[in-house]
């Protein structure tokens, strides 16, 4: 009897040793995932939320500022709603832009070192390299950007991935080579170039691009820096709205638009229908530009030039005189319908705040808005995503000396008064 406790209290000490070795063996792997894998950098401020998804499937998420340890084989992204900052162990900055994805790995090579890389899924990223800055490569479906770091020089770029797997890279500062399987080109400070599948990159074009860029400040400053537009969103109330056919605002080419393509487009058509400089205003990942209060007959169509931007008008200023309506304008001369019209360039669903605009504050839109598109906005790119949508905001006064009120719902549909005031024929439609 004691011999068989004892042949059986031998073998079970044999075998505790093997199952605690296994245990410990298939934790290891996980444990050393999560908290040995080379540190890549901080992720540093987050308008919105950075989701960050660490390579052993764990997920951590930044909101506001903060100092969260991203790893390499993270993959990072940002929400239609969300920006980010990360600075990387060598003081690099990379903004990630909304509905951005990209992942953090690296490449060691005999002569060169460890070469940090980012691969760029989907989206915008803003690149600033510090004065001890080591290589550095970004990655997207269809080139590479390999900014040519010097001692103490610094390079700033934007490099994004289009919807259609094209990809696009602005150049701030320094020379940033962008290549592709059919070869590479040295693009140069204040130009841009474009990647297509299956061909070499372009011919670099100019392109204004001033820095910082909004959001990049925004997020170095913690969210407090103000922007340099005023912001137009959520909108208020319309009378009514029409979306701009894409057609209209493309030239059809293969090569994506920018931003700064589109506004000079929609500035050209919008003098071609006697609308001076609009007013420029900022909306979720776009634009938005606003004309200014005009006067419009019953069919929507604009007065002549000389009534057009005036709400009082003087009866003797009516090109075609006649008894009756002298008399009218006479008796009430501010009275009469006006519009303002606002084009908003964006992704994101346009969703009223449910405010009705106020007449007497419309009348100041434009002149209240930037005067022209600010260059961090030029090299953005106009997305298969993105939308032209003209909110029409229509007013009435109804007789002389009352206060401006809405008309809600117009009388005339979005493509009527787009047509009216022939703005859509001035586009091409």
């Amino acid at each position: 009897m004691a011999s068989t406790w004892f042949d059986a209290h031998r073998r079970w000490v044999g075998i505790v040793p093997g199952v605690l070795l296994a245990v410990l063996l298939a934790w290891l792997p996980s444990a050393e995932s999560a908290t040995t894998a080379p540190t890549v950098g901080t992720a540093k401020n987050a308008i919105g939320t950075l989701l960050v998804i660490h390579s052993d499937g764990i997920e951590e998420r930044l909101r506001g500022q903060g100092a969260l340890a991203v790893y390499e084989g993270d993959v990072l992204s940002t929400g239609a709603d969300s920006r980010a900052l990360i600075e990387l162990r060598d003081g690099t900055q990379v903004g990630f832009d909304r509905a951005t994805r990209a992942r953090l790995l690296s490449r060691w090579e005999k002569d060169k070192g460890d070469t940090r890389i980012l691969r760029l899924e989907i989206g915008t990223l803003w690149i600033k390299t510090g004065s001890n800055a080591r290589p550095l490569e970004v990655e997207t479906p269809v080139a590479s950007a390999a900014p040519i770091i010097e001692a103490g020089g610094k390079i700033e770029f934007m490099i994004a991935t289009l919807d259609d797997g094209n990809s696009m890279l602005s150049v701030i500062d320094g020379v940033v080579p962008f290549g592709t399987a059919f070869g590479t080109c040295p693009i140069k400070p204040s130009t841009v170039s474009y990647a297509v599948q299956g061909k070499k990159c372009t011919k670099p074009e100019a392109l204004d691009t001033k820095r910082p860029t909004a959001w990049t400040a925004k997020l170095g400053a913690g969210g407090a820096a103000p922007l340099p537009l005023p912001t137009f969103w959520p909108p208020p109330d319309t009378s009514t709205h029409q979306v701009i056919p894409r057609e209209l605002l493309v030239d059809g080419s293969t090569r994506p638009a920018t931003l700064a393509a589109l506004a000079a487009k929609m500035e050209k058509a919008l003098a071609r229908a006697g609308y001076s400089s609009p007013g420029y205003y900022a909306v979720p990942g776009g634009f938005a530009m606003l004309t200014q209060l005009e006067r419009i007959r019953p069919d929507a169509t604009p007065f002549p030039p000389d009534q057009r931007w005036k709400i009082k008008v003087d009866p003797a200023s009516l090109s075609s005189f006649n008894l009756s309506a002298y008399l009218k304008a006479l008796l009430g001369k501010d009275a009469g319908e006006f519009r303002v019209i606002a084009f908003v360039f964006t992704a994101v669903p346009i969703v009223s705040d449910n405010v009705t605009p106020v007449m007497d504050e419309a009348k100041n839109w434009v002149e209240q808005g930037g005067k022209s598109l600010p260059g961090s906005y030029a090299a953005q790119p106009f997305s298969a995503d993105m939308v032209c949508t003209a909110l029409i905001y229509e007013f009435e006064i109804p007789t002389h000396g009352a206060p401006g009120h809405q008309r809600k719902p117009s009388e005339h549909n979005g493509q009527e008064h787009l047509r009216a005031a022939r703005i859509l024929q001035a586009l091409g439609g």
